[in-house]
């Protein structure tokens, strides 16, 4: 995955918003609290400690 681009997301869970690297500035993001088998996606903790996947859908 090459990096281009971060984009603030919010926590699902809290709200609290943290940095993320995506591939490409025009993905739509979705959230999921489990990991998918295949596809684009990196895992995010926020300050607060929630753990989250985002998915990266083109």
């Amino acid at each position: 995955m090459q990096i281009t681009a971060i984009r603030e997301v919010d926590c699902p869970d809290c709200g609290t918003p943290t940095s993320i690297s995506i591939p490409t500035g025009d993905v739509e993001l979705r959230f999921s609290h489990s990991v998918a088998a295949f596809g684009e996606q990196t895992k995010v903790t926020c300050s607060n400690g929630h753990t989250y996947w985002v998915h990266f859908c083109r």
